[in-house]
């Protein structure tokens, strides 16, 4: 498994256990089944080494979309103030990829709300820095 792939299954999982309501559906948003809505759908939009000196540390884009409809009597301002909190709180994915992944750096960089026909689609964007953590081996970045 990439460490991408491992920092989405993280970040699934703390959305999850997170999420703002229960009705909400947590996956990933390369999954290719029908689910009813409101979801949030986590997916890697990028993934590259850091630079040519440091190979193992890669920078890796993520976002969740948050799909509700438009006529929904929920609290949507209130659950995308809920999810941003969980996106800002670095010791979450710390904590979830403690022993899969080493963090360096996590910036949650806003969302972005858009209406496609009778759909809310809220996209949060983070990016990361982290690489493969092997606690056996020590062979951290400087």
């Amino acid at each position: 498994m990439t460490t991408s792939q491992r920092i989405k299954l993280s970040l699934i999982a703390i959305l999850e256990e997170n999420k703002p309501d229960e009705s909400i559906s947590v996956v990933d948003a390369k999954q290719r089944s029908e689910l009813a809505l409101p979801l949030l759908a986590v997916d890697v939009t990028s993934a590259a080494a850091h630079s040519e000196a440091l190979q193992n540390v890669e920078r890796i884009e993520l976002t969740a979309t948050l799909r509700v409809h438009a006529g929904d009597d929920e609290d949507i301002d209130g659950w995308i103030d809920q999810i941003e909190t969980s996106l800002t709180d670095v010791s979450f994915i710390k904590a979830a990829t403690s022993d899969l992944v080493k963090v360096y750096a996590w910036t949650y960089s806003g969302s972005v709300q858009e209406w496609d026909e009778s759909i809310l689609e809220v996209s949060f964007t983070i990016e990361t820095l982290c690489s493969r953590f092997d606690p056996q081996a020590q062979n951290d970045p400087p």
